[in-house]
């Protein structure tokens, strides 16, 4: 029988009978369960007698996953002759004999398939929302095996020293640390000793029905494996293990090493009292953290001397605002060895970008981490791996540099671009902007040849966030504006994203083009909304669309704001300037021209110039010529690979383009004489009177001359770029 059969034939059974296994199994983590983490449960089960509110439906949705973790408890007792009655089943898991059925249950499947049901019992069929509470996403088999082989856990340490998984979901890791334990098992070897009083493999989650589930696949590893063969025993184990129904934040157990796999929790989806705790007791929580920065903190601490943690967590706490905290915390205990970005990879179904750290409590502190870098690539590679654990025992081999490499079958093949090197991580919480060793020194070079950084002669910014497109933008065609003969004050012609081609701006060329409703005005430099009264066709819009703009509590909670603005509005007298506009997310650097004043969306940035000893120097020329002098270095090939290697890659080989790495770039000093020809290049290139690649070489032959680079570098630098025929 299927395991969701199974799982479903439960469910109804326990529903019908609610109230005893409410009693038997009912835990404060189920109390503050919204309608929508329970859509899937509607979707799943749709033949209940007992309708439930959300908490409750939760709540027997998790007892039926545990029975149905029972039920494949039982064939493994089965398989092994181990003699049980009903008595000692539900001592095992309370009630289970009020739905035992001969017709429930995995006599047809293999080992491998029983482990397969328990780790998908909790995720599997889970809908996004409904995970966003415990932050969950399961590791792929080979991604854990690698991680437990860089910490060193074998069967050759297993038996003699600990392990703690801070968040076990349903045993993924649990089930490789038990393969390796057992491997390290003596013939007389005392179970009893090393599992419940030495606590050797300890887990946590705040998921009650992961802890058992946890459990169970503990005790079945064991029973495969032939060392346990007593019914008494199983039932110690269920109800002595360290699996641990708290959250690994609080725990306070030392351990040789730890392992596993966070969760994902934003600060805005944590409870105030859990806000409060972490912000008073961990330094990583800085910022919109993410709580998978404390588990690294947390975990670090918790080492015994020379012991290792090995965790895979989103990646953006490597440049991300939030990241600083973690970032300063781990530079000052210099306990980080190894840091691999996975980058666009998908090697698992995590809508995040992964990144696996290895940390050592040791008394040496190398000045120097470990770095490898894995994103997608459209270049062919010369090595052929098939799998994931034939990639990473390759990557292990290879010597710092840059490689591709071909992954997959003849069928589903992609390459990848792996980078290997050492870094020195910065100071006082900066962005970890991690390369390989030739990538690095070009990158070094490049920084030490600048004259100042694009903060310092251009302000960054972005552009109007509104938070209601559908009122302020999707609908604002000509001919809706002048249905309702909106007045020209609020009206303007707005950029969005797909209008900013390299070099030039492509508005109203496009059957996608809208304005903007811009309900602002700017008096003395400050943005303020106008009053209705003042726009009367514009306000009887805005009143029809009401509920959705008030929806938006963040506006009509402020004392300050009214709930008809847009919610980041930019002053109209930037947007006035000559400037120029960015994608927020790009494939490479697509910088435009813009000289009509249109207003920005929030999916691009603007920049406009400063007034610096930048701009100074290059004061005979006009603002036109200026604009594009910055514009040609903006899309030179060399600062698109500065931006490669600073922004970590997103999928699609996709690119960030955020207000934090573009004030980073560093501007070379480009003579005068070559400034006005990048100009006239790049004029020529936006009036069509030259072709553009010719140009773009010759802008690229100024920059890479100016940033001093070499024959080898520039090379090095096309092939990162796909510019090698440039």
């Amino acid at each position: 029988m299927d395991a969701f059969t199974v799982l479903e034939n439960t469910y109804y059974l326990i529903n019908r009978n609610f109230d005893f296994y409410k009693n038997n199994f009912g835990h404060a983590y189920y109390v503050n369960v919204h309608d929508e983490e329970t859509y899937f449960i509607d979707k799943l089960f749709k033949s209940v007698e007992n309708k439930l509110p959300p908490s409750d439906k939760m709540l027997n949705y998790a007892v039926s996953s545990i029975y149905t973790s029972v039920v494949a408890l039982e064939e493994y007792l089965k398989r092994n002759n181990i003699k049980y009655t009903f008595s000692d089943m539900d001592d095992i898991c309370a009630g289970f004999s009020k739905i035992d059925d001969e017709k429930n249950n995995f006599k047809d499947k293999t080992f491998e398939e029983l482990d397969e049901i328990l780790f998908g019992l909790l995720t599997d069929g889970i809908d996004l929302e409904s995970r966003k509470k415990s932050g969950s996403e399961r590791t792929p088999k080979e991604i854990i095996k690698y991680m437990l082989d860089m910490l060193g856990y074998d069967k050759s340490v297993s038996t003699k020293k600990s392990i703690i998984d801070p968040a076990c979901g349903t045993g993924t890791f649990v089930k490789q640390i038990m393969e390796r334990f057992i491997g390290g098992l003596e013939e007389d070897a005392d179970l009893y000793q090393l599992l419940l009083e030495d606590k050797l493999v300890q887990a946590y989650d705040t998921k009650p029905s992961n802890v058992f589930v946890t459990k169970i696949v503990i005790i079945t590893s064991l029973l495969k494996a032939g060392v346990v063969n007593d019914i008494e025993f199983v039932k110690i184990l269920v109800k002595k293990l360290p699996i641990y129904c708290q959250d690994f934040l609080t725990a306070s157990d030392n351990a040789d090493y730890i392992v596993g796999n966070p969760p994902y929790i934003r600060l805005q989806n944590l409870t105030m009292e859990a806000r409060e705790y972490i912000k008073n007791n961990f330094t990583s929580s800085t910022g919109r953290f993410d709580i998978f920065t404390c588990f690294i903190e947390h975990g670090d601490k918790l080492l015994k001397q020379n012991g290792r943690l090995c965790l895979i967590t989103s990646d953006k706490y490597l440049t991300a605002n939030y990241g600083v905290g973690i970032r300063r915390y781990l530079v000052e205990t210099g306990h980080v060895r190894k840091i691999i970005d996975l980058f666009d990879t998908k090697f698992f179904g995590a809508a995040v970008l992964p990144a696996i750290i290895l940390c050592e409590n040791s008394d040496t502190k190398s000045p120097l981490v470990e770095y490898i870098g894995i994103k997608t690539s459209e270049k062919k590679g010369k090595q052929k791996c098939c799998n994931a654990t034939e990639l990473f025992e390759y990557i292990e081999k290879i010597g710092t540099s840059k490689e591709y490499v071909e992954y997959g079958d003849d069928i589903d093949c992609c390459t990848f671009e792996i980078s290997k090197g050492h870094s020195k991580l910065p100071m006082e919480g900066k962005t970890w902007n991690l390369s390989s060793d030739n990538e690095s020194q070009i990158k070094m070079r490049m920084e030490r040849e600048k004259l100042c950084c694009l903060q310092d002669i251009l302000d960054v910014c972005v552009g109007i966030k509104t938070t209601a497109d559908t009122v302020f933008v999707k609908p604002m065609t000509e001919d809706f504006i002048k249905k309702y003969k909106f007045e020209d004050e609020v009206v303007y012609p707005l950029i969005q994203s797909f209008d900013v081609e390299r070099w030039s701006i492509k508005w109203g060329e496009n059957k996608r083009d809208r304005y903007i409703l811009y309900p602002h005005k700017e008096e003395k430099g400050i943005m303020k909304a106008y009053r209705l009264e003042e726009i009367p066709n514009a306000a009887n819009y805005l009143l029809g669309n009401s509920e959705i703009l008030k929806g938006r509590k963040y506006l009509t909670e402020s004392k300050t704001r009214e709930w008809y603005e847009c919610w980041v509005p930019q002053k109209l007298s930037k947007f006035r300037k000559t400037k120029i506009v960015t994608r927020d997310i790009v494939s490479s650097n697509t910088f435009a021209l813009d000289e009509e004043g249109y207003l920005c969306q929030g999916n691009t940035f603007f920049l406009t110039r400063k007034e610096s000893l930048f701009a100074t120097k290059y004061a005979d020329m006009s603002e036109h010529e200026f604009y594009c002098f910055v514009l040609g270095l903006l899309n030179s090939t060399a600062l698109e690979y500065y931006q490669k290697l600073i922004s970590g890659c997103l999928y699609s080989q996709k690119y960030r383009y955020t207000t934090t790495n573009l004030n980073k770039w560093p501007i070379p000093r480009i003579e005068n004489g070559d400034a006005k020809k990048i100009a006239k290049y790049v004029d020529d290139i936006i009036n069509g009177n030259i072709k553009i690649k010719e140009a773009e070489c010759k802008i690229n032959d100024i920059v890479f001359k100016a940033f001093n680079l070499s024959e080898n570098e520039i090379v090095q630098i096309n092939k990162c770029t796909g510019k090698e025929a440039a």
